[in-house]
């Protein structure tokens, strides 16, 4: 077994063995099995297919991940219209098939009074009851069909609108979110004096993955339609603006809050307190 010189086929060489061989159509039972005796035989297999094939840039060049912030916008404006144009087939189309929808009921004339023990089959005689229902069940689905339909398409082109909307925020999301986790890390180095480099790392990758979740879960909120574009695609910034701008504060004022004395004192500070509470309580009684 080897691979041939232009590398395009795999060749088996193989010695003393059978073919075997059908003739004959497959839809016939009378076929003729051949087996044919060989010393040297070689078997080739074609490899082309799983050679890398180069895909050419023009493929990917409408897909909205590759398209700028003006040709998104441009998009969802297209599919905005065209989203108001199918509601506005959906009408025309319901139109055609109701027939009667349109006439106003002033040009019926109102019986007096109404009796129940009368049924509308009644008026109807006898050769064309068949006939009407069957007109009213395939009119009913033919509608319920247009509906469907329409239904499918107009949640296609939300879909693919939500879709655009997730790139355009994105680009502007992820640029603004460069400086909020700047303004989360620099401060945590002046903030934590003791263990070097290590503890201020490991408190900015726990800040870094909470903004990896809250930035995933809300674009997959966002495509499933249960938020819009923009809370979901701005959460995590929403979220971690007000954790920076605390922490910033906090740096600016040389405080001590991830000082573990500082900690300390605030609990003693907290027991003695409790405990003149707690005597006073004692004492009143």
């Amino acid at each position: 077994m080897k691979i041939s010189d232009d590398e395009k086929f795999l060749e088996f060489n193989l010695e003393n063995g059978y073919r075997y061989q059908e003739r004959g159509n497959v839809m016939d039972t009378a076929t003729e099995f051949i087996r044919l005796g060989f010393k040297n035989f070689k078997k080739l297999f074609d490899l082309s297919v799983l050679q890398k094939q180069n895909t050419p840039d023009s493929v990917f060049k409408n897909n909205f991940k590759m398209l700028s912030s003006r040709q998104l916008s441009k998009n969802v404006d297209s599919l905005n219209k065209a989203q108001l144009a199918l509601s506005g087939l959906l009408t025309k189309q319901l139109t055609q098939q109701l027939r009667y929808s349109n006439l106003s009921d002033s040009i019926w004339k109102k019986a007096a009074s109404y009796d129940s023990l009368i049924k509308y089959e009644s008026f109807i005689p006898d050769s064309m009851r068949l006939r009407v229902r069957q007109n009213a069940f395939n009119k009913a689905t033919s509608v319920k069909t247009t509906l469907q339909v329409n239904s499918l398409d107009r949640e296609a082109r939300s879909k693919d609108i939500r879709y655009h909307k997730i790139e355009w925020h994105r680009k502007f999301a992820l640029s603004l979110s460069c400086l909020v986790l700047f303004f989360i890390g620099a401060p945590l180095g002046s903030i934590i004096r003791k263990g070097g480099l290590g503890m201020p790392l490991v408190i900015a990758i726990i800040f870094f993955l909470l903004f990896h979740l809250l930035n995933m879960f809300g674009e997959k909120f966002v495509k499933e339609g249960i938020a819009s574009p923009f809370l979901g695609m701005w959460l995590a910034i929403l979220v971690l603006v007000p954790v920076g701008a605390f922490l910033t504060y906090k740096a600016m004022h040389d405080s001590q809050l991830f000082s573990k004395e500082f900690y300390t004192r605030t609990a003693k500070k907290l027991r003695l307190l409790f405990a003149n509470f707690r005597s006073k309580n004692s004492s009143s009684h």
